[in-house]
């Protein structure tokens, strides 16, 4: 059966090529050398006999020679043998007994589900700062899934009979990138055995190409990862040491600490922010025990101003953001307080910088500690892009009025046919001693004959005057007339 043996070369390039991915390991096995495996948790001597349920399909890895009194064998099973491994019997062998001292009971494999994060191993850089939501413990739809080489295993997907998406799959050193090549392995004898329920596996090739992340897609499955991490404390969530505790999307349980919920642009990358946000914030001395999960998650926002219409009912519309939790060690009156101080002044960077990483926005909510009047707090702060648009947006606008105004005043541009004041013109009061006005001749009296026909002596001074201010003959006066300097 050397066809089961993996070269270590090719074993160090599989996980070299998976550890730039975030993949999930798959942790329980039902190799015959696993303690676990056993009723009487040890691996069987040659004293006892080996007993398998007859009813049972299982798929047994043995990686080394074993010498035993007996065997009872499931009816339909296989035994995966690595290079040199094999059983023989003892000297005391004899026929088995369902009653025997002797006996060691292989435990049912069919107790393994694919919904357990407690059977999955989530491959985290930084893992003492970094922790990820319950939803995302299993499998997403674009993360790389690993059976490990040299290891048998049987998994449930489910009863539900949902298909789970994947973007590849490794299977006793055997990497599955397409459906065809997947469907042929979970096909063969090995592959029914290994795989059983309902559920479906399908390989989806393209993995997540957005910079700013994708959505896990295990949403749907939440209540059954809910109970599966809740089996051991009565299907209950632990009392939070907090008051005001959050609720982040894809917890099962409430936590104490702070909740962000980042707005973002295409310029967003959400690997870059995680190292900035690693490196500026949580690797300092002042931020002891602060635990972070950053992902992106759609939800309906219920901030003041961003989840209500206009009349105040409640959109129903969902959007997606940039989700980013962060807890502590704390206990007592002191859970989350760490949490909450890192959290402003990750705030405080996003309304300085974060415009050069593609964030326009930052929400945030702080548990309350325990005997604090002050339970849930809310801010909503704009990140200085905005800011600084609507700044630049303000002092262009009155720049160009400012520009018109004055093309206006100077006669360039008639923008409305209202007079504009002289703006350095002084209005004088009026006093009651000095009365310097007049009554004007022409305006608001008839006018007289006189005026209409001037008679032979203004004639006689129009048709001798050499310009329109000569002076009278008759009279020896003159006067300007303003229609002739207008025609000039």
């Amino acid at each position: 059966m050397e066809g089961w043996h993996l070269p270590i070369a090719l074993l160090c390039l599989l996980f070299c090529e998976v550890s730039v991915a975030v993949y999930k390991q798959w942790i329980p096995s039902t190799n015959f050398e696993d303690a676990s495996n056993w009723d009487k948790n040890r691996t069987p001597s040659e004293t006892d006999i080996v007993m398998f349920d007859s009813s049972k399909m299982v798929s047994v890895y043995v990686g080394s020679t074993h010498v035993l009194m007996g065997a009872h064998l499931p009816l339909d099973g296989e035994f995966i043998l690595a290079p040199g491994a094999g059983f023989t019997a003892s000297d005391g062998a004899s026929d088995p007994s369902p009653d025997s001292d002797h006996n060691i009971h292989f435990l049912n494999a069919d107790r393994y589900s694919w919904y357990d994060p407690s059977l999955w191993h989530t491959d985290l850089q930084n893992s003492d700062h970094l922790f990820s939501m319950d939803a995302e413990l299993i499998p997403c739809r674009h993360d790389d899934v690993i059976f490990p080489p040299e290891t048998s295993f049987r998994v449930d997907l489910g009863a539900g009979g949902r298909t789970i998406s994947l973007h590849s799959i490794s299977i006793l050193g055997q990497k599955f990138s397409t459906d065809r090549e997947l469907a042929a392995y979970l096909a063969s004898s090995t592959g029914k055995l290994q795989f059983h329920g309902a559920g479906s596996l399908r390989l989806a090739p393209d993995p997540c190409e957005d910079p700013s992340g994708c959505e896990c897609g295990n949403d749907e499955v939440k209540a059954w990862i809910c109970a599966f991490l809740l089996q051991t404390s009565g299907g209950r969530c632990p009392k939070p040491a907090c008051q005001g505790a959050l609720k982040p999307v894809g917890q099962c349980c409430e936590v104490c600490g702070a909740l962000l919920f980042l707005n973002y642009t295409q310029a967003f990358d959400l690997h870059q922010y995680k190292q900035r946000l690693l490196h500026t914030f949580l690797d300092l001395p002042q931020a002891p025990g602060v635990r972070m999960a950053i992902s992106k998650v759609r939800r309906t926002p219920t901030l003041r101003g961003s989840g209500y219409t206009a009349r105040g009912k409640r959109q129903a519309e969902t959007m997606t953001q940039i989700q980013l939790v962060l807890t502590d060690d704390g206990a007592g009156p002191e859970a989350g307080k760490a949490a909450a101080d890192v959290a402003q002044a990750i705030l405080t960077d996003v309304a300085e910088q974060g415009a050069a990483f593609g964030l326009l926005r930052g929400d945030v909510q702080y548990s309350g500690s325990t005997g604090s009047t002050a339970g849930l707090t809310r801010v909503s702060l704009t990140s200085g892009l905005v800011t600084g648009m609507a700044i630049a947006l303000a002092l262009g606008l009155m720049a160009l009025l400012g520009g018109l105004l004055l093309l206006h005043w100077t006669g360039w541009v008639r923008l409305w046919p209202l007079p504009i004041p002289t703006l350095w013109q002084r209005s004088e009061p009026a006093s009651d001693q000095g009365n310097q006005s007049f009554d004007n001749p022409i305006f608001g009296n008839p006018v007289p004959p006189s005026v209409l026909d001037p008679g032979p002596a203004v004639e006689a001074v129009s048709e001798d005057a050499s310009s329109p201010t000569s002076p009278s003959r008759d009279s020896g006066s003159y006067f300007t007339n303003p229609l002739f300097e207008a025609d000039v």
